[in-house]
């Protein structure tokens, strides 16, 4: 609990009266005590020891009073009996698991930090046991007066909609705003954010509320692949391709593959048509074929892949498309359990072979199972894959054991225990924030607007795409040359952009923002002159939209 809101709360709260009075009780007892002291120690003046005796009942006295008003006051305050009066605080809008990690991230921050919850919970912040959705609630929790709101909500399965219900009412608190104020939404399905991307409106963003929305499992995977040394830098004059083989399906699986999709566009797949190749393996993978399959129509009827069942059997589909094969990504769903003949040959022959550089990521939620499957995959993947695990535990203990020994290679960890930090203080959205300004910039030069300004204009499909351009950028710097000819520069980001607008539901055709197609998702050649040099600027302005 924080000391500073108990005793805010105390003075504010009509307790003040009550230590005065308390403080003079206790003095007149501090005079008697001395007189007594001095009395019964024979003593006919007013000795030291009298004092001391006096001082002494009067200290003790004084702080169990306090102790007690503390006490009172502390338990007052987390059943949201007492308002403490501050501003300027980091208001967190529930106590899912994400909680301990937003407060390691606020630590050394000034600013006090405010939780509302109907949880039990402890730690340093003041703690208003009250409902986060409810609009008195929130005033009484000072939400008008906070220098940021982070909704992140209670572990469950309604928390998507409770937190964006939450929003709804936060927005109608803030109409009559003086001031803006940031606020970061949390969400976990991936469905809801296809969901947001297709509200074209850009009422989410109008008024002071200003709302960035974060979806956790993709947090967690650009922690591990943008800006890190991860992924392998593979330049244009090399043979190779990247293949990631993720051992597990559901929400994180796909989240690291989205990311891998996006991001990796490598320069040499002009001259040798090798694509990065992204491979499930998962017992029961037909069903998640289907499902991954329908939730992005558009980009798989443009894609090559590969349902390989548990016997072995191969169903391979071709793009449905006149134009060619000319997306540089391509998939593979191994329909087995990772410790199957079938799943552990096949990642052993990716292993071995000298055209695939090999990443391996374990995405299972299961602690136990997913050390079962990273300690028992073949020994040439220890030998040259770079892997990762996901990891959600309190401690990395294991983990740590596990890269001492030397017997399992180097594991790296997604889903680190600090990956809140991103949510709190979000570089990600700076980043997505620049890319869009010099977009803007590009397309009219004498535009005065703040990147901010520009950023809450933008509906969450343009943020998204902003944010994906600004993702890819780290890698590219790695494996494009600066004397590279600027045409693969711009080929290649073609290619990027074409998968990000596939992964967010676009499809090919004639461009109808109500159909969400449109007509660039083509082959970089076949593209307008005009078209096919615009992305210059990105080029020109790489470093600035990494780095600021």
């Amino acid at each position: 609990m924080n000391v500073k809101g108990i005793i805010k709360g105390a003075w504010s709260n009509g307790l003040a009266k009550k230590i005065l009075i308390l403080l003079g009780v206790s003095l007149i007892i501090f005079v008697i005590g001395v007189f007594l002291g001095s009395w019964v120690l024979g003593e006919k003046t007013l000795g030291w020891k009298g004092f001391l005796l006096g001082y002494m009942v009067f200290a003790i006295l004084f702080i169990s009073t306090m102790i007690n008003v503390f006490k009172n006051t502390s338990e007052s305050m987390r059943e949201g009996k007492k308002h403490v009066d501050v501003r300027g605080h980091v208001l967190v809008l529930g106590a899912g698991h994400q909680l301990k990690s937003i407060l390691r991230a606020l630590k050394g921050d000034k600013r006090p930090v405010v939780v509302v919850s109907r949880r039990d919970i402890d730690g340093r912040f003041i703690h208003y046991k009250k409902d986060y959705e409810n609009e008195e609630d929130l005033l009484f929790a000072g939400a008008l007066l906070a220098s940021q709101i982070l909704v992140i909500g209670e572990d469950g399965p309604e928390r998507d909609s409770r937190n964006l219900h939450c929003i709804e009412v936060l927005r109608n608190l803030f109409e009559k705003s003086p001031h803006d104020i940031h606020c970061h939404l949390l969400l976990t399905e991936p469905s809801t954010s296809e969901v947001l991307w297709y509200l074209k409106s850009h009422e989410q963003n109008k008024g002071h509320l200003l709302v960035d929305i974060f979806n956790e499992y993709e947090l967690m995977s650009e922690q591990l692949l943008v800006g890190t040394d991860f992924l392998p830098s593979i330049r244009e004059a090399e043979n190779e391709r990247l293949h990631v083989v993720l051992i597990g399906t559901g929400s994180i699986a796909q989240a690291v593959a989205f990311a891998v999709a996006n991001i990796c566009h490598y320069p040499n797949y002009k001259r040798t048509n090798l694509k990065t190749c992204i491979t499930f393996v998962d017992e029961d993978c037909e069903k998640w074929v289907d499902r991954l399959v329908v939730s992005r129509m558009g980009l798989f009827r443009l894609s090559k892949y590969t349902y390989i069942d548990a016997n072995g059997n191969k169903v391979v589909h071709e793009p449905e498309t006149m134009r060619g094969d000319y997306l540089d990504v391509e998939w593979n769903f191994v329909d087995a359990y990772s410790e199957a003949d079938l799943a552990r040959n096949f990642i052993a022959s990716v292993a071995a072979s000298p055209k695939e550089r090999l990443v391996v990521c374990v995405c299972k939620e299961d602690a136990s199972k997913a050390i079962s499957t990273l300690v028992h995959l073949p020994r040439a993947v220890y030998d040259n894959a770079d892997i990762a695990v996901y990891w959600r535990e309190a401690n990395d203990d294991i983990i740590k054991h596990i890269n001492e020994s030397g017997m399992y290679g180097y594991v790296r960890i997604m889903g680190d225990i600090d990956e809140m930090k991103e949510f709190v203080h979000s570089k990600r959205v700076e980043r997505g924030q620049r890319a869009n300004y010099v977009r803007e910039r590009n397309a009219n030069p004498a535009t005065r607007e703040t990147e901010e300004k520009m950023w809450y204009r933008l509906s969450e499909a343009d943020k998204t795409a902003a944010i994906y351009c600004a993702n890819a950028l780290p890698l590219r710097k790695r494996c494009f040359d600066v004397t590279d000819d600027d045409y693969l520069f711009r080929e290649a980001e073609h290619r990027r952009w074409m998968m990000s607008m596939l992964l967010m539901g676009y499809r090919s055709g004639p461009t109808d923002e109500r159909t969400f197609t449109h007509q660039d998702i083509v082959p970089f050649d076949r593209l307008s002159e005009e078209s096919r040099t615009k992305d210059s600027y990105i080029l020109e302005n790489a470093e600035y939209i990494i780095n600021g």
